[in-house]
């Protein structure tokens, strides 16, 4: 009996052997992968020549695949504004960063980013998705930022390189000034987590519908059109500049309601507080959709009309759009720079059709506008 149990154990041994060869081993970790993860950004090879900076432009926006903000689709969520903004901020952290200058109704923070020198001498202002179904604007304005931030050492505009103009001009931009009714727009009424203030939208929806202002008979389809903040307040009819003599909707809708009081709401008053705290501040550009037209005219005094009609001559010319020569009071971010602050202030209203616009209009749009920073920059460096 010795000589099978011996036999047997050998066989086991060896089976046991085998299995101990053939075990899956834990996988190794790499350290190269490890260095990559938290390698520092890689800032994209750019040529030299900027000769043809349309052409340049027109490639950066095509060129999706190495770029940072994605023109790819319509719907530039206030997620993705978000990462792209704190992956410009980590590519080039000594030209441009951002912070967060207040909270819209939902909680969702209000951010300015900051290109340029921020102890330069002249300011610039750029407000963005002020009204909830433009939302290409903000898309508009955060692919600028990436192109003058890629190009920053080599580009230039009239001859003078955009190092220099953004050292001696640094610009504010607001990329959604209204993120909840941008969010609305493009997601419904699942983009608000708050019951309250989906109560809220619910209730503005049935009385809107009441009312005749829509005849759509799913939600979701007529908040596509909502330009209001979270509470149906149109928030470009909402500033302290002939807030009184403004009069539109009496309750809160998808527009043109203009609230219960002026600046009554915290995106309003935020932006009021950011321009207050700009020592340098000379100028400030409302970007809306659409019409291609450009709005200057808001009854200010004989000098700064003059002042305002020039820069917006000069803004024309570059887009080909049309300037609106009546004047127009309606509570407007615009009016109350001017009226208020004494500040030069054009409206400038991107792109044609209906909003929200289809994406076949932002090529057009980036065309006419991709360098329109820096031509505000050449006209005020002086």
């Amino acid at each position: 009996m010795k000589k099978p149990l011996s036999i047997l154990l050998a066989l086991l041994l060896g089976l046991s052997l085998v299995s101990c060869i053939q075990a899956p081993q834990p996988a190794a970790v790499s350290l190269e992968s490890q260095e990559t993860e938290t390698d520092p950004p890689v800032k994209p090879s750019i040529p030299k020549d900027f000769s043809d900076p349309k052409t340049i432009a027109l490639d950066f926006l095509e060129n999706r695949s190495s770029t940072i903000v994605d023109c790819s689709e319509r719907e530039y969520s206030y997620a993705e504004m978000e990462a792209d903004l704190g992956e410009l901020a980590a590519l080039y952290p000594d030209l441009f960063s951002y912070r967060s200058f207040g909270k819209s109704v939902a909680g969702r923070e209000l951010y300015v980013g900051i290109l340029g020198n921020p102890n330069a001498k002249k300011q610039v202002l750029v407000s963005a998705g002020l009204h909830g179904r433009e939302y290409l604007t903000p898309l508009l304005v955060m692919k600028q930022l990436e192109f003058y931030l890629t190009y920053y050492d080599v580009g230039h505009y009239s001859r003078i390189p955009y190092a220099t103009l953004f050292e001696e001009v640094c610009f504010y931009v607001i990329p959604m000034n209204n993120p909840d009714g941008i969010m609305l727009s493009q997601e419904g009424i699942g983009s608000l987590t708050d019951p309250t203030l989906r109560a809220t939208v619910e209730a503005i929806y049935y009385s809107d519908l009441s009312a005749g202002l829509t005849s759509q008979t799913n939600i979701n389809k007529y908040l596509q059109y909502w330009k209001a903040n979270a509470r149906g307040v149109d928030l470009n009819r909402n500033f302290d500049a002939l807030w009184e003599e403004y009069f539109n909707y009496s309750l809160p809708s998808f527009a043109q309601y203009k609230g219960p009081s002026a600046a009554s709401e915290p995106e309003t008053r935020a932006t009021v507080a950011l321009i207050e705290g700009l020592s340098n501040l000379v100028s400030v550009l409302c970007i809306h959709s659409q019409g291609e037209v450009l709005y200057w005219n808001c009854g200010q005094a004989p000098t700064l009309l003059d002042t305002t009609l020039d820069f917006t001559e000069a803004l024309a010319e570059r887009s080909g759009y049309k300037i609106v020569e009546e004047q127009n009071n309606d509570a407007s971010l615009s009016d109350w720079c001017a009226l208020k602050k004494g500040l030069i202030a054009v409206t400038i209203e991107t792109g044609l059709g209906l909003c929200p616009l289809d994406l076949d209009k932002f090529e057009p749009i980036w065309n006419d506008h991709f360098d329109l920073l820096p031509l505000t920059a050449v006209y005020f460096r002086d």
